[in-house]
């Protein structure tokens, strides 16, 4: 009887750590040292979105997450049509502008310092090549992130 106690014990503490360490891979603290305190520039590249919307995306505003806390702030923005494959008649593929659509490249500037090894987004990590929802006071456009920096 006792020895069943014994390992019960055993077990739910095993299963506790096991949950906090799982917590802190995920979500690495605030106090890193020699690791956090710098703040990232992210590039990211919503395509195919809707000129409307693109006109909406200004620089100098802030950019949220999916629970609305402000992560980023525009930095800088590059509109242009959307790239999309077409073929010629004699059926070679070429890459053209689509005429309505555009491809829109948002350089934006985190708020408040990375931690650790990447940027949390809400439940993201800010990683080059991810993607990620990113949302404006007006918008909301799914995006690729092509590059992160460490800024000084």
């Amino acid at each position: 009887m006792r020895n069943k106690w014994i390992v019960g014990i055993v077990l739910a503490i095993v299963i506790i750590a096991g949950v906090a360490a799982a917590y802190k891979l995920t979500r690495p603290s605030t106090g890193a040292k020699g690791l956090s305190g710098k703040r990232i520039e992210a590039t990211f590249l919503a395509y195919g979105i809707e000129p409307e919307t693109a006109a909406e995306i200004t620089v100098g505003t802030p950019i949220y997450n999916e629970t609305g806390k402000k992560c980023f702030v525009i930095t800088k923005i590059t509109t242009s049509p959307a790239a999309e494959d077409a073929y010629d008649s004699k059926g070679e593929l070429h890459v053209v502008g689509h005429p309505i659509l555009k491809d829109v490249v948002i350089t934006a500037q985190s708020v408040d310092a990375k931690v650790a090894w990447a940027y949390m987004f809400g439940t993201d990590k800010i990683l080059a090549g991810a993607n990620v929802a990113i949302y404006g006071d007006t918008w909301k456009v799914w995006t690729r992130i092509l590059t992160v920096h460490d800024l000084p």
